[in-house]
């Protein structure tokens, strides 16, 4: 069977074993239900804040509820105007909440509470204008002459600098795409972290060693992992986007294909790069309490990296910092979606950066291996890197004979109390090590098990 082919039927197992449990299927409820929420709460709690409800009571022109109609159009705010017939109903409906404003003789404005000053300024404005018509019509002004003197001049506005031409759509896209790369990095490279020390700790890890190698099971539960949580992402995607539609009062952004496809990208790649990290340390760790502290540094560079290419990207996307953050694999999957959305890059750059990356991701599959196959079978004490990295330090005690698991026989008092009383209750462990114990004197290569098979 290839490496590939076993990694894929890892990856599946993964799959099927985590989409099963309780919590993930409670935690995807209870993700899609906040997402919902977030959208649709919102929506339904509004019951107009785009549209301002204005009094008008006492000596007003006849012309003037038909400028703060204009005014407010102008600056896309939905106006009504409500007259009253004296001063006492106009502040009675202020103080209900029927309308935001009272106007007063077109000189006085009474608010509730503190003064909104876009609404100020609609208002003011409609005065401003009806003064100045009633002027000049008292000056013998033509009623034409008065329109072009009056007609709004128009005003062009040009982006200049390297982001010109780009959607701002596209900048928050991808800052919203690096954000839940750091977010889903955090949560799947946890996940592999603690699933690599649960079947350490469960023994389950020896069964599985027994047929494939050890560096092929890191890959595949690294790449199960995040097959499953990109399903998570995707699924709670288009929850949201339906919510959207469906309550149609926020606007979805207009995100080029070429920013989203290479956002994708950089998701994949980032998460396969750290993932990798957190499954290799995580093989260091025998308890799910230990397994944090010995992850920490992993946490610690990631939001140094994070941080550092967003920085340098949203202050200057064309510097030298940024361009060598794009290219640097650690920091690349932060820094490159966000200088592609800004248009800064030549065609070639996210090439080499997707190709720099792919080769620190295969260099670490290597690494990682190594340090994993090393540490899996170590029980007992949490195993320092540099003991890992050393097959003879890290065996200890158990051992390893062309490929195979083989359980040895530890001496009294050698493993954790804390460890024996989960591990000797667990029936796959002892399934497992009636499986694969090999009689006495045996020869690696000959077959173990159960009636002579």
């Amino acid at each position: 069977m290839t490496g590939l082919r076993q990694v894929w039927l890892v990856a599946l197992r993964e799959v099927r074993e985590r989409s099963r449990s309780r919590s993930f299927r409670a935690g995807l409820v209870v993700m899609l239900v906040v997402v919902i929420a977030m959208i649709v709460v919102p929506a339904k709690l509004d019951t107009g804040g785009g549209t301002k409800d204005i009094g008008l009571t006492g000596a007003a022109p006849t012309t003037l509820s038909s400028a703060i109609l204009a005014h407010g159009d102008a600056i896309g705010t939905t106006v009504r105007v409500h007259r009253y017939g004296d001063v006492t109903a106009g502040e009675e409906a202020v103080r209900a909440g029927d309308v935001d404003v009272l106007l007063v003789d077109a000189q006085q404005l009474e608010w509730p509470g503190r003064v909104d000053e876009q609404l100020q300024a609609i208002v003011t404005g409609a005065i401003q204008l009806v003064a100045v018509q009633k002027r000049a019509t008292a000056a013998g002004m033509d009623p034409e002459d008065l329109r072009a003197l009056m007609a709004p001049v128009p005003v062009e506005n040009v982006e200049l600098g390297s982001a010109a031409g780009r959607s701002p759509d596209d900048e928050l896209a991808a800052i919203v795409m690096t954000a839940l790369l750091l977010m889903a990095i955090v949560i799947y490279g946890n996940l592999v972290l603690t699933g690599v020390v649960e079947e350490k700790s469960s023994r389950v890890v020896e069964v599985l060693l027994a047929r494939i190698p050890a560096r092929v099971l890191l890959a595949g539960k690294v790449a199960g992992i995040g097959l499953l949580g990109f399903a998570q992402f995707a699924l709670t995607a288009v929850a949201a986007l339906v919510a959207t539609l469906v309550i149609d009062s926020v606007d979805i952004p207009a995100v080029g294909s070429g920013v989203l496809a290479w956002a994708v990208v950089w998701f994949v790649l980032g998460y396969a790069l750290y993932a990798m990290a957190y499954g290799a340390l995580g093989s260091l760790a025998s308890r799910t309490e230990d397994a944090q502290s010995v992850a920490g540094p992993i946490g610690y560079v990631l939001i140094a990296c994070y941080w550092a290419a967003f920085l340098a990207v949203s202050g200057d996307p064309d510097g030298l910092l940024s361009r060598l953050l794009s290219l640097f694999p650690a920091t690349a999957p932060f820094a490159m979606p966000g200088r592609i959305a800004l248009g800064s890059v030549a065609w070639w750059e996210p090439l080499l950066a997707v190709a720099l990356t792919l080769a620190a991701i295969a260099g670490l599959v290597a690494l990682a291996g190594r340090v994993y196959t090393n540490a899996i079978l170590h029980s007992g004490t949490t195993l320092r890197l540099r003991d890992a990295w050393h097959r003879d330090q890290a065996q200890p005690p158990m051992t390893r004979a062309r490929g195979r698991a083989v359980r040895t026989i530890e001496p009294e008092g050698s493993r954790d109390p804390r460890e024996a009383t989960a591990t000797d209750q667990d029936p796959r462990t002892r399934e497992a090590a009636t499986i694969h114990r090999r009689p006495e004197g045996s020869e690696p290569g000959e077959p173990t098990g159960v009636g002579g098979h």
